[in-house]
């Protein structure tokens, strides 16, 4: 099972990659806002409204409003990676391979942080 950090690792990635995306496609900022509304008529009210409507503010902003905000290292760009509605953005298999990458990554960063046996 992956680590928080691994998650978090593998979400930046994939926004980064969804934002390059949505900057050659227009069309994916219209979809996500269907995805948006579709959530929120399928499940009502939520605790996740608030990052909703933000999600909504972003996609009327543009790709450049969505990275410098949802491709930082704080919380709020984590928590609004997990409530992202470009989920679709990625087909399942760059999201496997993305997946590969990022635990690739982890695993290495782990080896090179473990501290070496001096005799």
């Amino acid at each position: 099972m992956p680590s928080q950090q691994e998650l978090d690792h593998f979400t930046l990635a994939f926004h980064r990659l969804a934002v390059a995306r949505l900057r050659e496609d227009g069309q994916l900022l219209t979809q996500a806002r269907a995805t948006l509304n579709r959530w929120r008529e399928q499940r009502g009210a939520t605790r996740s409204d608030t990052y909703f409507d933000t999600w909504h503010a972003l996609l009327d902003q543009g790709a450049d409003a969505i990275e410098h905000t949802t491709c930082l290292d704080t919380d709020l760009a984590a928590t609004l990676r997990n409530v992202s509605p470009l989920g679709f953005v990625l087909s399942p298999v760059e999201r496997a391979a993305l997946r590969q990458f990022v635990k690739a990554q982890h695993a290495a960063v782990q080896v090179a942080a473990e501290p070496v046996a001096v005799q």
